[in-house]
């Protein structure tokens, strides 16, 4: 009898584990779970620029019944989520399901901020049966608030007239509308008058480091252009095109820009003679001479000395 009973009790345990791996056999009938898939980027999910990101889970059945579970999102930064409310998922199977999270503020939200996203399950019944017992499952990922660059220029608050054979400079002011520390990256300027050169002022603040607006101080930086306009620049308007990068943006390699357009109004100079100007907006320069128009009694005079003249050479002797 003994040796029987030793001999069960040693064939026991790796009977449990043959049957236990054997597939299609659950190893808890009444098992099920879910789990939310790892973002392409890593485990975290990044909101788009727009507010937005899909969020994808799934719900494993390892039991011999199907189940009907009620699915329940807490989104953050007050974001609004569209996923589905309830499922079936068969015996045995696995289903995958998105849930889309949208309108959250980027801009109103510190750069890397990252708060949770929870799903949870609640099983309500199975192969039919309605459940009481509460069981839940539940998964949880973080959703970060990715980085915006955006720097904007204002309008000058000076009069842009200047005169022809002149250097002048006028200032423009950027200002951080992101949400991260930023300044000035690469300044490029296109102009569409023929005898004006432009620089940027060295004295520019360049380097200097804007706070997100959201910042209690968050500071502007100058932009100094320098017009060199040469003497023989005709009276016209003239359009300066400005586009800014932000440099937060070159250092990750997607680029952003700014453009804006300065009109400013050249007059002095020599006017050009039967020039029209072919530049959209810009005003049709007209040429004037300085010459007085000649009076009635000098016509006058004019032709009595003219006819005088005639009537000598006619009836000469």
């Amino acid at each position: 009898m003994r040796p029987r009973l030793l001999t069960f009790l040693l064939i026991a345990p790796l009977l449990a584990t043959i049957i236990g791996a054997q597939p299609g056999i659950p190893s808890d009938p009444f098992g099920w779970d879910l789990t939310i898939i790892e973002s392409s980027n890593g485990s975290d999910y990044d909101l788009s620029s727009e507010g937005e990101v899909t969020v994808e889970f799934f719900i494993e059945n390892t039991g011999l019944t199907d189940i009907q579970v009620a699915i329940d999102y807490e989104s953050p930064f007050n974001a609004s989520s569209d996923g589905p409310s309830q499922e079936s998922i068969g015996a045995g199977e696995n289903e995958t399901f998105t849930v889309k999270l949208t309108g959250v503020d980027v801009i109103s939200n510190t750069a890397g901020l990252a708060a949770s996203l929870k799903i949870e399950a609640t099983l309500e019944s199975r192969a039919g049966t309605p459940i009481g017992s509460g069981d839940a499952r539940s998964d949880e990922v973080d959703i970060r608030i990715p980085r915006i660059y955006l720097l904007m220029v204002e309008d000058p608050t000076v009069a842009l007239e200047f005169n022809s054979g002149t250097i002048i400079d006028f200032d423009l002011e950027v200002t951080n509308h992101g949400n991260s520390d930023d300044r000035i990256g690469d300044v490029e300027i296109e102009d569409d008058c023929p005898l004006l050169s432009i620089s940027v002022d060295e004295g520019s603040d360049l380097e200097k480091v804007l706070k997100p607006q959201m910042d209690q101080n968050p500071g502007t930086a100058k932009l100094g252009i320098i017009l060199d306009i040469s003497a023989a620049h005709p009276p016209r308007a003239c359009d300066i095109d400005i586009r800014i990068s932000s440099h937060g943006s070159k250092s990750e390699n997607t680029l952003v820009w700014v453009e804006t357009t300065v009109r400013i109004e050249v007059v002095g100079g020599e006017p050009s003679e039967d020039v029209e100007d072919d530049s959209p907006n810009d005003p049709t320069i007209v040429t004037k001479t300085n010459v007085p128009a000649p009076g009635v009694f000098y016509l006058l005079l004019s032709s009595l000395l003219a006819f005088g003249v005639a009537s000598n050479r006619k009836y000469k002797p």
